[in-house]
């Protein structure tokens, strides 16, 4: 099975422990291509380049529609209400248990053919 994500943090040990995380689960981490194609699965920390919310729009805005997983601390419901706006999923950190992993799954799984 064809489980490609890509990660999209700034912070160097969260990038590194999530790839090594995701990998050993099997799922098969590309690099930080610019722009992420829009058939991979992106995961996205609130502080990537300052506004990962930011960031996602932007792509979004340019037509990007790739499958989106926002990280975040503390989301409250205006942070709620814009992941929801932007098509992306929110998992809220510390990362605990298999959330990440099973909602890579979900949608990887359920994604339309490209």
């Amino acid at each position: 099975m064809d489980r490609p994500v890509t990660i999209l943090a700034s912070d160097p040990a969260l990038l590194s422990a999530l790839r090594f995380s995701l990998t050993l689960d099997g799922f098969d981490v590309r690099g930080n291509a610019e722009p992420p194609a829009s058939h991979i699965c992106l995961i996205i920390d609130q502080g990537f380049r300052g506004d990962g919310f930011a960031w996602l729009a932007s792509l979004r805005a340019n037509g990007n529609t790739a499958p989106a997983i926002l990280l975040v601390t503390h989301p409250d419901r205006v942070v709620r209400a814009s992941a929801a706006a932007l098509g992306a999923r929110l998992i809220e950190k510390p990362l605990t248990g298999d959330e990440l992993t099973d909602a890579l799954t979900d949608i990887l799984t359920h994604r339309p053919a490209a």
